[in-house]
């Protein structure tokens, strides 16, 4: 089989659901144990093993990136024993053993059983007393990883309850110790029947029993009787010293290989070496009643023990295989993509795989986060050139300004000149900027609008790109890159926008599939009521794919001539908002009342397109507290005091709002903490010109 081939199998496998499956022992019927749960998202809990050496600082890697890549687990943590605890007779406690019976699912780190004697091993304790019969550990090439076969995907299936792992032994007379092989016809056929219903399970075609029957008739001779109830499978018998001279020659010959307990233990080594070793192999046990538990196998390598040197990867993967048995095949495959991507890079590895960087475990945190937030977010509107200057009130009457108000601009206002500041902005980009700085993650927005085909249109790309945002502008070739006037007064500011070419956006140009492949990827979508005036046909496309797909839809009153004018096309929309932002200048001109509270909890319960989700109302009031209102309630969340000396620029401390709000939102955070990150957002662009912020934030 070609590596392609084999790659595309093994990706194909991984995208599909794939069920960790247990024979149940007394009627020797195949069943699922794979747990369903009534949602992604509601939280399990896992029992956790850190382990010894180099345990607990993998472990912690796991957690990390689990957290990261949004597993909702909880986990309940065990340690080794300093003494023996009789009731296991080992140093693992029987609370420990509890929790996994109790919780059915739990991940181990590498464990050393102490020197001495009296006690049982740590691992053979944890397979006795949870009756852990198969040991299932996949082996396949990493790409970007050379090793000498580029094309090993194989699954080795060990019994793992007895065999010359049995623990009875015995000394016959001086000199002569008598060790017993324990095969038992029963554990036989549960890991022979465990082999095939997971190569039926998971597309494979070939399983190979690995044996030595020709010398051990008896023991080796009971194992392998379940082929005919799989007529689909091909079913071949290897002795084992073949098995190895083959492996090591063409590992593509083998598919999944079952075997007793000593051979397992051997073979899976074997395969572990053919794609770099134990530090890149999972493995899970699987037991009765459902019981999984996934573990590192490597060792736990006390010599660099607390010095960052540790590859975390086995215990990462045997964690995606604990998440495939849970049926997180979502949470699975992104941490699996980022582990494989990671490795491909070349530029992150530990000293196992050859190299010595330290960031391995932050880049596949990185790596997870990305794929999770992929294009998560995309906003449409009108980009515009911020053209921002300090004026005076006698400027203000002159020109019909009023403070803390947004208006289109009319013929008197096209002449305006004074010292001024370019800064690339329009509402909906800049809190698509800003929702990218708080995030921090390449990729994770996106955004959609018209400019001109100028030299301000390439000073707005150039800017939106390095912010991090994927842009996918429509450049028009009739009008110049809008502008909007930003007069700022002691801190407060007005805006005129001449929306020229970003009054030009076309809905065929998202229709266009690679524009509206963004539309197809995004989770959350915000547009600015800008919008409105421009191309309503583009909203009601994405508010309508929004709503037929559970996916969540935001809008923004934006300002009281939209609230005016446009109320029309702005209450058509209504229904497809889950969330509606607006200050309290907006929210009084939209519904005609003083009283904001009433009004966020009036707009909040206006009908909905869809039932998925509850309408959500969000009104700033500048320095008061921001209103929020669902469920027919409200609740009021204070503002980041800010004295007025440092106060510079209020100018899109709204959209800042946005941007910080929506950064949490796409995480599933919290009301309370999405408001908590738009007040910190707001709050530090209002201290700078225009709405700009520092390289990174700090907000916790």
């Amino acid at each position: 089989m070609t590596m392609a081939a084999n790659l595309a199998r093994r990706l194909i496998g991984n995208r599909s659901t794939q069920i960790l499956g247990a024979v149940n022992s007394s009627s020797g019927a195949a069943t699922s144990v794979a747990r369903a749960f009534c949602s992604s998202t509601t939280p399990i809990t896992a029992t956790l093993f850190p382990g010894d050496g180099i345990g607990p600082e993998i472990a912690e890697s796991v957690k990390k990136v689990f957290t990261t890549a949004g597993v909702p687990i909880e986990w309940e943590e065990h340690y080794v024993g300093t003494e023996i605890d009789p009731r296991t007779q080992s140093f693992l406690t029987w609370e420990s053993l509890e929790s996994v019976r109790r919780n059915k699912v739990g991940l181990k780190g590498p464990m050393a059983t102490p020197i001495g004697k009296g006690h049982r091993s740590l691992n053979l304790t944890l397979r006795k007393e949870l009756n852990l019969y198969a040991n299932v550990r996949p082996c396949y090439s990493l790409p970007g990883y050379k090793t000498r076969y580029d094309d090993v995907d194989l699954i080795t299936i060990r019994e793992n309850t007895e065999g010359e792992y049995s623990g009875l032994e015995h000394q016959v007379v001086r000199g002569v110790v008598e060790s017993l092989k324990i095969i038992t016809r029963q554990a036989s056929l549960r890991v022979a029947e465990y082999a095939f219903l997971y190569a039926k399970t998971h597309g494979r075609e070939r399983v190979s029993a690995i044996h030595k029957a020709n010398i051990m008739q008896k023991t080796d001779g009971l194992f392998l009787k379940v082929a005919e109830k799989y007529p689909e499978i091909t079913y071949e018998e290897v002795v084992i010293d073949n098995c190895c001279m083959m492996l090591v020659k063409n590992p593509a010959l083998f598919d999944v290989l079952v075997m007793p307990n000593l051979y397992g233990d051997i073979i899976s080594d074997l395969c572990a070496g053919l794609v770099g070793g134990l530090g890149l192999t999972p493995s899970c046990n699987i037991g009765e009643d459902g019981v999984a538990l996934a573990e590192a196998v490597h060792g736990s390598a006390p010599d660099i023990a607390g010095k960052n040197l540790a590859n975390p990867t086995a215990l990462l993967l045997s964690g995606v295989m604990m998440l495939r048995h849970l049926k997180f095949n979502e949470q699975a495959e992104q941490i699996h993509s980022a582990i494989i991507n990671t490795i491909a890079e070349g530029k992150y590895r530990t000293a196992d795989l050859g190299d010595l960087n330290l960031n391995l475990n932050l880049r596949f945190i990185i790596m997870a986060s990305s794929s999770n937030y992929d294009g998560i977010f995309l906003g449409m509107g009108n980009p515009l050139l911020d053209i921002s200057a300090v004026v005076d009130d006698e400027f203000l009457t002159k020109y019909d300004i009023k403070l803390n108000n947004a208006i289109l601009a009319e013929d008197k206002h096209l002449p305006i000149k004074f010292n001024v500041e370019y800064i690339a902005g329009g509402a909906t980009q800049n809190s698509i900027k800003v929702a990218q700085w708080m995030l921090q993650i390449p990729g994770a927005t996106s955004y959609m609008g018209s400019i001109g085909k100028d030299k301000y249109g390439e000073a707005m790309k150039k800017d939106a790109t390095a912010a991090g945002v994927n842009v996918h502008y429509y450049e028009d070739e009739s009008a110049p890159t809008g502008t909007c006037g930003v007069c700022v007064v002691g801190g407060e500011r007005s805006l005129i926008a001449n929306l020229s070419a970003a009054n030009c956006y076309k809905v065929d140009h998202l229709k266009k599939p690679e524009n509206w492949a963004l539309v197809e990827k995004a989770k959350f979508y915000y547009i600015a009521g800008f919008f409105l005036t421009v191309s309503p046909e583009s909203i009601q496309l994405v508010s309508e794919h929004a709503a037929a797909n559970n996916k969540v839809f935001t809008m923004n009153l934006s300002a009281p001539f939209i609230c005016e004018f446009f109320k029309d096309v702005q209450e058509k929309f209504l229904p497809y908002m889950d969330f509606v932002f607006g200050n309290e200048t907006e929210a009084r001109t939209f519904s005609r009342t003083e009283d904001v509270e009433q009004i966020a909890i009036k707009i909040s319960q206006l009908p909905k397109a869809t039932g998925t989700y509850k309408r959500t109302t969000v009104i700033t009031q500048g320095a008061d507290p921001v209103v929020v209102a669902e469920d027919g309630k409200v609740k009021k969340y204070p503002v980041i005091p800010l004295s007025k000396e440092k106060l510079v620029d209020t100018n899109g401390a709204g959209d800042a709002f946005v941007g910080g709000f929506m950064s949490q939102l796409v995480k599933e955070k919290s009301i309370e903490e999405c408001v908590k990150a738009g007040c910190y957002a707001s709050n530090v662009v209002i201290q700078r010109s225009g709405c700009t912020y520092p390289e990174k934030p700090d907000f916790n």
